[in-house]
């Protein structure tokens, strides 16, 4: 077990590490402390008062020993061991209302809840309070001393009613580290959590494991608290006081270890470091730059080109006689401008994102960049907004523009089905952290080979003469620089072929 701590305590340190990157950090760093804690103080009494054995199939068994008997050095009397165990527990429960507190930003829903939250925190708060003051040493004492002065039926009932408190302790304890993923789940199974899958299911995964053994390990046997243990010795105390079974050492062995490698391997989805998207995430970027840098060579002496040509259209058309030749230049003044403007428009475009995030209410935004949306005939738009405001710090200029690029691709794609009902569904949905956005049309969709590359420049699933495969990677920028997420989900098979693109933006403030 000592082994064990030592693998908790580099797994707390990276959790405090990846803490400053991600809001989940911290909570995870709390559970993983308080076991961490709770094991240091077991460890003390195991020392004062059992037999510690490692098994002989435990690797690295003498490390393992020579940390047990440094720990047994450093004395600690019995009740200032609870007093840590107890302390390391509650550490852990302040990781998982604060879990419980990131879930509940996160929750499709921008009604307040005020009422409900004062309810939760004082239900929280009491119980947090009845259980240090029931397993602290001090009432260790007063029921030992309560125990001896009754007698016969008295003492009996008594006996009981302790008893039954431990045990509804116990069913409260587990209730409590559980909630984070029976609460995470449910809103899941509901569609009201702004989150995407994979990091649905790595929370889901760390915060059950770190709840389950908790309870598994210190709220059963072998390391439960016992109440006959209180009426023996006047301390809260395992059960199985004399000997710590060997098993438990190999088990939070794997605990550790698996904590340790689930960490590292949701550095990506929930740190944002994992290194296959990191390396993709490099190469679309120098893929981008690249682009940036042969796109506005090209488009600033095609700009110059239209320029002059413009100038001479309109020379010629004040200097022409005729009123078919005055059409006609007419016709080739507008079509430079149109190109003009199409040219400055993607010279602004592909420019250095310089944001400047201000509170902008993401449904008018959305709206904005649909009403400047060329819709063919029959194609229909579907908007399922919220009811109220939804305010979100971002860029309105290059956002906008990044949402026009997803819908002019989304009608480019609906024309190229051979549907009857052409629909271009577009929802803005919204918890206190999150802004969730969902563009989804019923077009071909995307080939299962083409899904990975659809974000990188020049990739393109439609025409090459018309699309330079330029718009997802600026819309993906544009996500990215705002500290936002972006997902593509499509299917090809016939008759039921969509594409979708998820798009998760931060509410709070942001400096970019």
């Amino acid at each position: 077990m000592a082994l064990s701590i030592l693998i908790l305590a580099i797994s707390a340190v990276l959790l405090l590490v990846f803490s400053l990157r991600s809001r989940y950090g911290l909570p995870l760093f709390l559970m993983n402390a308080g076991i961490s804690i709770a094991c240091v103080a077991v460890m003390f009494q195991t020392s004062s008062t059992s037999m510690y054995t490692t098994p002989r199939i435990f690797p690295l068994r003498s490390l393992d020993q020579a940390l047990f008997q440094l720990i047994s050095r450093m004395r600690l009397p019995l009740s200032q061991a609870q007093t840590l165990r107890n302390c390391g527990t509650l550490v852990f429960f302040f990781g998982i209302v604060l879990m419980l507190m990131l879930i509940a930003r996160n929750i499709k829903t921008i009604h307040h809840r005020i009422f409900w939250e004062v309810l939760c925190g004082t239900a929280v708060f009491l119980f947090l309070t009845a259980y240090m003051v029931f397993f602290s040493p001090a009432c260790a004492f007063r029921l030992y001393m309560r125990y001896y002065e009754l007698s016969g039926a008295a003492r009996a009932s008594f006996v009981q009613l302790i008893t039954l408190i431990t045990r509804l302790f116990k069913g409260l304890i587990l209730l409590f580290v559980l909630s984070p993923a029976l609460l995470l789940t449910v809103q899941y199974i509901r569609k009201n959590v702004t989150c995407f899958n994979d990091t649905f299911f790595l929370l889901l995964g760390i915060s059950s494991l770190y709840g389950f053994v908790f309870f598994i390990v210190f709220h059963t046997i072998p390391l439960a608290l016992s109440s006959q243990a209180v009426f023996l010795s006047a301390f809260w105390f395992f059960a199985n006081g004399t000997w710590l079974p060997g098993w438990i050492t190999l088990f939070f062995l794997l605990f550790s270890l698996l904590t340790l490698i689930l960490i590292l391997a949701s550095a990506n989805r929930i740190f944002s470091g994992d290194l296959v998207l990191l390396s993709r995430k490099r190469a679309m970027k120098n893929s981008i730059e690249d682009l940036n840098r042969n796109l506005k060579d090209v488009f600033h002496s095609e700009k110059n080109l239209m320029f002059s040509i413009l100038i001479l259209a309109n020379e010629a058309r004040d200097a022409y006689g005729t009123p078919e030749g005055l059409e006609k230049l007419d016709r080739l003044t507008e079509i430079s401008k149109d190109r003009m403007e199409m040219i400055t428009s993607s010279l602004n475009r592909i420019r250095e994102l310089h944001l400047h995030a201000t509170p902008t209410d993401m449904r008018t935004l959305v709206s904005q960049a649909l009403d400047n949306l060329t819709l063919p005939e029959g194609i229909r738009i579907e908007k399922h907004f919220c009811n109220e405001a939804v305010l979100c710090m971002v860029d309105e200029y290059h956002t906008r523009n990044a949402l026009k690029n997803i819908f002019v691709n989304a009608v480019d794609a609906l024309q190229l089905t051979g549907r009857e009902d052409k629909v271009l569904s577009v929802s803005v949905e919204a918890s206190k952290a999150w802004v969730s956005l969902s563009i989804r049309d019923n077009g071909p969709g995307i080939p299962k080979q083409e899904l990975r590359r659809v974000m990188m420049p020049f990739v393109s699933t439609k025409s090459k003469t018309s699309n330079w495969g330029i718009g997802l990677p600026y819309a993906f920028r544009v996500v990215n620089a705002q500290l936002g997420q972006m997902r593509i989900r499509s299917s090809d098979q016939a008759g039921r072929s969509y594409t979708q693109v998820d798009i998760l933006l931060p509410r709070e403030r942001i400096d970019v």
